[in-house]
């Protein structure tokens, strides 16, 4: 039941965003928020006669249904699979791609076991997008915590916010921000994000010990560097990171910076089913701002969740990693 009740919500969700794209014009993406909008005001906003009463009546019967009925997971699921097909119409770049479900799980797991957050906490995504990582996350924490997002992308953050209206009660503080230039960062006990790769445009601060001498900077390889700003002296950060970023010319950078910065606790590749081009894996790069005696780094592979003996076997090397790390 729950499977149809996804699937009923998702396609009233559809049919009301593409009848408001025929009817205004406007991309995909911008229709999907508009009518997120219009269910949480409960109304159907119009301006200059548009959208027209056929239309009207279609987005009205979406906001008619009893989006109470459903949990705060299945509203997520509706409203993923809502912007999945987003993306897919507007055909977006990939760093604007939601994060899988599957990784976000295998994160929430490790952040579960590693992080010793408490009721009241806070974690900050550095680079938030449409949020679902954050979600997905929030979801699978046992614990309640608060919620910080930032993003410089109007769009996406207009997303963000519309989703976290219907599956989170408009709870999440939201910052449209270049992270990367913030100077009074805000400061969490967990620091995630799912890093987009390539080269920021603007010049960087000469502060940062990852910035090129000569020409662009790696945006990832900035906010990992940023991300010790935002998370307390005892806190931890968990960033996805192109899964080749400690190999080769690449590595020298981020090695410097953890050794005179942080701590590397963590490095662990992503299973490859997640990704359809080998060249796009990621990996689970988690560092702590304060340096410990204990410095061994746990690394590895996850193997594929269809094996499930291998991933059972791999998960109990973290446990035993972890009972080690807090002794």
């Amino acid at each position: 039941m729950t499977q149809e009740k996804i699937a009923q919500y998702f396609d009233a969700l559809t049919r009301a965003s593409q009848s408001l794209v025929k009817d205004t014009n406007i991309s995909y993406i911008d229709a999907l928020i508009e009518v997120l909008e219009d269910i949480n005001s409960h109304t159907v906003h119009r301006e200059f006669d548009k959208p027209s009463n056929d239309v009207v009546q279609i987005i009205q019967s979406t906001i008619d249904m009893n989006w109470s009925l459903l949990s705060p997971a299945e509203k997520r699921k509706a409203l993923q699979l809502a912007v999945l097909k987003a993306n897919r119409e507007d055909q977006i770049p990939s760093n604007y791609q939601i994060t899988p479900d599957g990784i976000g799980y295998l994160l929430a797991d490790f952040i579960n076991q590693t992080a010793g957050l408490q009721d009241g906490d806070t974690i900050i995504d550095m680079n938030v997008g449409s949020g679902n990582l954050l979600w997905t996350i929030n979801e699978m924490l046992d614990v309640s915590i608060k919620r910080v997002g930032i993003d410089n992308d109007e769009t996406q953050l207009a997303l963000a916010s519309a989703t976290d209206e219907v599956i989170n009660s408009d709870e999440t503080t939201l910052y449209k921000e270049d992270t990367i230039s913030i100077e009074d960062a805000p400061k969490a006990k967990v620091v995630i994000a799912d890093l987009p790769v390539g080269y920021y445009p603007l010049q960087p601060s000469d502060k940062f010990i990852t910035r090129n001498q000569n020409g662009y900077s790696f945006v990832h390889h900035l906010l990992i560097e940023k991300s010790l700003d935002f998370v307390t002296d005892d806190g931890w950060i968990y960033l996805l990171v192109p899964a080749n970023i400690l190999n080769g010319d690449e590595a020298k950078k981020i090695l410097q910076f953890v050794t005179s910065q942080a701590q590397l606790k963590a490095f662990l590749q992503l299973p490859n089913e997640f990704f359809q081009d080998p060249r796009a894996a990621k990996a689970i790069l988690v560092l702590k701002k304060q340096k410990s005696k204990k410095s061994e780094v746990l690394m590895g592979q996850y193997p594929s969740l269809k094996d499930l003996k291998s991933l059972q076997n791999f998960l109990q090397e973290i446990k035993a990693w972890v009972k080690l790390e807090n002794e």
